[in-house]
C-alpha cells in the first residue's frame, strides 16, 4: 500500500516552482490544477532533484517554445530536450519499477498504463521506492510488490561534461583534430555499418562479370544450355540480394548526411550567435549568411555520387584482385590508368582552386550589394541612383558569372580528360586481351568480364576526377567551418569568468580608449567616470561622440580597448558577459524585436514577470488602453514590427525597460516627441521614485534631464569628454568660472 512521505519541504519547492512558471506563461505546461500537466509537474521535481539551485532564467531558456494559440502539453521527446538543454545526456531502457538499479536514480520512470503521469524514482529504503507521483501532486512511497507490477520505460540522466567531447578544445588539442573530423568521430559505427554493407555489395557484384565469363566460355562456346538456368537463378538470388544491401545502404549514408547536416546546422547558428558582438559586427550581413550556408556545400557532398565514390574506394583491391586471377597481367592497364586519373586529379584541383576562390570573392560581393540595395532602397530613389546603382549591379553580375563560368569550364576539361583516359583503358585493355586471348592466355569470356571489372574499378576515380570543383569547395567549407568552431564564445570564456549574484548599480570607467578598428581615430579616449549607486547621470554631445559606444562599454556589448571598465568593482571583463546583460536594463536607440506576441517580446526582459507586472509596465508606457482594444491583448501576436509607428515600438521598449528589476539603467535616447505626453511624464516620474535606489546613466540633448542630474558627461568627437554637474557645466559652456 503507498504511504504518503513526510518531506513536505520538497513537496512545496516542487509547488513553487510550479506556481512561478505557471505565472510567467507557462501554465499549460505546469499548471498545479490541471489533469493534463503530469509530465510537466514531473520536469520540476526533476530539475529540483538534479539541480537544486538552478536558476530560473536557465529553466525557461531550457523550456520549448509554445505560442498561446497552440494547444500543447509536454511529451518525453520534450522532457528529454529540456534536460538536454540544462546538461544531461538521457537514454531509454525497458524494465519493470521493480527492477531500476538504484544507482540509475533519479530517473523518471514511464507507466505503460499511465504514461502521461511518468514518476520521478529517488531512492530505495527498507523495500520501499520513494518516487514523486504527479497524479498525488507529492512524494510518496511504493511498496516492492506494486513495483513489480508495474511495467515501462525508465529514462536515464547523466550530466554531460562539454570539455570530455570529441569536438571541445580540449580533447582537440591531444588528438591534432580539426572541429569537422572531431565531430565525424562520433560516427565511427555508422562507418562500420556504411563499410561493412560496401564490401558485401563488392563481393556479390563479382557475380556479374563471373556470370558472363560462364555464359561465353560455358553456355555458348560448349553450347551447354543445361547449366544456363541454374546461372540465371544465381544471377538472380544475387541481384536481390545486391538490391536489399544496396537499400541499406542508401538509408545508412541518407541517415547519415541528414544527422551531421542537423547538427553542424544547430552547431554553426548556436555558434554564431555566441559569439562577441564585437567578432559579429565586424562582418558583414553578406558575410554571416554565407557562415550560416558554408555548411550546403558540405550537405550536398555526402548525399551526393562524390562521397559513394569515396565509398568504393577501399574496395577496388577485391576487384583488382579477381582481375588479376582472371586475365593476370591485363590488370597493370586500370593500374596505370589509376595513376593517370591521379595525376590529372592533382593537375585540375591546382588550376581549380584559384578560380574557386576568385568566384567566392565575386559571390560575395554581389551578395552583399544586394542586400544593401534592399537596405537602402529609399535613399537610391531619393538621390536618383537608380541608373548607376544598376550598372554597378550589373558589373558585379558581370564578374560572378564569368568566374562561374570559368569555374564550370575548367572542370568539363577535366571531366573530358578523365573520359578521354576511361576510353584510352578500354581501348587498351580490349586491344590487349585480344593478343592475350590469340596466345591461348585469356578465353574470350574472360575478356568480357575483364571489362565489366575495368569499369567496376575506373568509375569511381573517374567520378573523382569530374567533381573536383565540388570537392574543393567541400574543403574549403570544412576549413570555414573549423576556423568558426574555433572561435571562443561568451559561455566559453563565462566557464572561467566570474558570476555577480546581483548588481548593485556602481559604474566606474577608468582611462577607457575604445576604437573600433586599429585603423580608425578612437572614439572615446581617457575616459575617467564613475556613476554610484542611486544617480542619475546624463550623456550628452554631438552625433558619432561616442554615446551610445559608452553605454555598450557598460554591458560588455564591447570590450575596452585601453583602461578597464567596472561594475560593482568588477572588471567586466571578467565578468559573465551574458549574466551581466539580463541583470542590466537596457534600452538602445533601436530596439528590436521579434515575431510572437506581446507579452513574450516584454519577457525578454524579465522572464519572471508575471501578467500584473506587465501590465503595470504597459501602464507606465502608456500603452495599457491601446493594447487591451487588440484581439488577444498581451497575447496578441505580431510578426511584422517593422510596419508598427516608430512611437509605439519606443512605448514598447520603455515597458520593456520598466519589466527589468534592474539596479542599473542605461537608456539611450528617448525621442522629444514623446516627452510632452503621458509617456515623458511617468518617464520622469521613474526617474525621480528611483533616485537613491537605482544608477541611472542616460544619453539625451535634452535640458530638463540635464537639469536633473547629478552629473553631466558632456563628449566630444576627438577630444576627452567633459564632467561635472550641470551647474558647473553651463556655466563653464558659457565661458564663466565657477568656484
Amino acid at each position: 500500500m503507498s504511504s504518503a512521505v513526510k518531506t513536505a519541504e520538497q513537496a512545496s519547492a516542487v509547488d513553487t516552482l510550479l506556481d512561478m512558471l505557471d505565472q510567467t506563461g507557462y501554465g499549460k505546461f505546469f499548471s498545479r490544477e490541471s489533469d493534463h500537466t503530469g509530465w510537466g509537474k514531473t520536469l520540476c521535481a526533476m530539475i529540483l532533484t538534479l539541480e537544486p539551485g538552478c536558476r530560473m532564467t536557465k529553466i525557461i531558456d531550457a523550456l520549448p517554445y509554445c505560442s498561446p494559440q497552440q494547444e500543447k502539453t509536454l511529451d518525453s521527446f520534450d522532457i528529454k530536450n529540456v534536460i538536454s538543454r540544462l546538461g544531461y545526456f538521457s537514454r531509454t531502457v525497458r524494465t519493470t519499477l521493480a527492477q531500476l538499479d538504484k544507482r540509475l536514480t533519479p530517473c523518471i520512470f514511464v507507466r505503460e498504463d499511465d504514461p502521461n503521469n511518468p514518476y520521478l524514482v529517488l531512492k530505495s529504503e527498507q523495500g520501499q521506492l520513494k518516487v514523486y507521483s504527479p497524479r498525488n501532486n507529492g512524494f510518496i512511497w511504493l511498496e516492492q510488490e506494486e513495483c513489480a507490477e508495474m511495467n515501462g520505460e525508465a529514462i536515464l540522466f547523466k550530466p554531460y561534461d562539454e570539455s570530455r567531447q570529441a569536438t571541445s578544445k580540449f580533447m582537440r588539442s591531444g588528438t591534432g583534430y580539426g572541429w569537422f573530423r572531431a565531430l565525424l568521430t562520433r560516427f565511427r559505427t555508422s562507418y562500420k555499418h556504411i563499410l561493412a554493407t560496401g564490401l558485401v555489395l563488392n563481393l556479390l557484384a563479382l557475380a556479374t562479370p563471373i556470370f558472363m565469363m560462364l555464359v561465353y566460355d560455358r553456355v555458348i562456346a560448349s553450347n551447354a544450355l543445361d547449366v544456363l538456368p541454374m546461372l540465371c537463378v544465381g544471377a538472380a538470388l544475387v541481384i536481390g540480394f545486391e538490391a536489399l544491401f544496396r537499400g541499406a545502404r542508401t538509408k545508412a549514408v541518407a541517415w547519415f548526411a541528414g544527422r551531421v547536416d542537423n547538427i553542424v546546422g544547430n552547431k554553426i547558428f548556436a555558434h554564431l550567435i555566441d559569439l562577441s558582438p564585437t567578432l559579429i559586427e565586424r562582418a558583414s550581413i553578406a558575410a554571416q549568411i554565407a557562415r550560416i550556408k558554408t555548411f550546403e556545400t558540405v550537405r550536398d557532398f555526402f548525399t551526393g555520387a562524390a562521397f559513394l565514390s569515396i565509398l568504393e574506394l577501399p574496395f577496388i583491391a577485391i576487384s583488382l584482385l579477381a582481375m588479376g586471377l582472371i586475365a593476370g597481367p591485363l590488370v597493370l592497364v586500370p593500374l596505370v590508368t589509376i595513376a593517370g586519373f591521379g595525376c590529372l586529379f592533382l593537375l585540375i584541383r591546382e588550376m581549380i582552386k584559384k578560380t574557386i576562390r576568385l568566384a567566392a570573392k565575386a559571390s560575395s560581393a554581389r551578395q552583399q550589394f544586394t542586400i544593401d540595395t534592399f537596405d537602402k532602397l529609399f535613399g537610391i530613389k531619393a538621390c536618383g541612383l537608380m541608373a548607376p546603382w544598376y550598372n554597378k549591379f550589373r558589373d558585379l553580375s558581370g564578374r560572378e558569372l564569368l568566374c562561374q563560368f570559368n569555374l564550370a569550364w575548367q572542370g568539363m576539361i577535366g571531366e573530358a580528360l578523365a573520359n578521354a583516359l576511361l576510353l584510352c583503358c578500354a581501348v587498351a585493355t580490349i586491344g590487349f586481351g585480344a593478343h592475350m586471348i590469340w596466345a591461348g592466355a585469356l578465353s574470350p569470356g574472360g575478356l568480357v568480364a575483364t571489362m565489366i571489372l575495368v569499369w567496376r574499378i575506373l568509375t569511381p576515380f573517374y567520378s573523382l576526377c569530374t567533381m573536383i570543383p565540388r570537392i574543393e569547395q567541400l574543403g574549403n567549407s570544412i576549413l570555414q567551418v573549423n576556423k568558426l568552431m574555433d572561435l571562443d564564445t561568451e559561455p566559453m570564456e563565462a566557464r572561467v569568468a566570474s558570476r555577480l549574484s546581483k548588481v548593485t548599480g556602481t559604474v566606474s570607467f577608468q582611462n577607457v580608449t575604445f576604437r573600433y578598428s586599429p585603423e580608425l581615430d578612437p572614439v572615446l579616449t581617457n575616459l575617467s567616470l564613475e556613476a554610484r549607486l542611486g544617480e542619475f547621470v546624463v550623456i550628452s554631445g554631438e552625433n558619432g561622440a561616442g554615446k551610445s559606444t559608452l553605454l555598450k562599454l557598460s554591458t560588455g556589448l564591447y570590450r575596452p580597448t585601453d583602461g578597464t571598465v567596472r561594475i560593482d568593482g568588477f572588471d567586466i571583463r571578467q565578468v559573465d558577459a551574458q549574466d551581466l546583460r539580463r541583470k542590466i536594463a537596457y534600452m538602445p536607440q533601436a530596439t528590436d524585436f521579434f515575431g510572437g506576441t506581446i507579452s513574450e517580446n516584454l519577457r525578454i526582459a524579465n522572464p519572471l514577470a508575471t501578467t500584473r507586472d506587465i501590465a503595470h509596465a504597459l501602464a507606465q508606457a502608456d500603452l495599457e488602453e491601446e493594447i487591451a482594444r487588440l484581439p488577444q491583448g498581451m497575447d496578441t501576436v505580431i510578426n511584422d514590427w517593422a510596419s508598427l509607428p516608430s512611437s509605439f515600438l519606443t512605448r514598447m521598449a520603455l515597458a520593456r525597460l520598466y519589466l527589468q528589476p534592474s539596479n542599473l539603467v542605461l537608456i539611450d535616447e528617448i525621442p522629444n516627441s514623446l516627452m510632452a505626453c503621458t509617456v515623458g511624464h511617468n518617464f520622469r516620474d521613474y526617474i525621480i521614485r528611483n533616485r537613491g535606489r537605482k544608477t541611472i546613466i542616460m544619453a539625451t540633448y535634452r535640458h530638463d534631464f540635464m537639469d536633473m542630474a547629478d552629473a553631466v558627461v558632456m563628449m566630444r568627437k576627438g577630444r576627452q569628454a567633459d564632467i561635472a554637474s550641470p551647474f558647473v557645466l553651463f556655466n563653464r559652456e558659457k565661458g564663466k568660472e565657477v568656484a
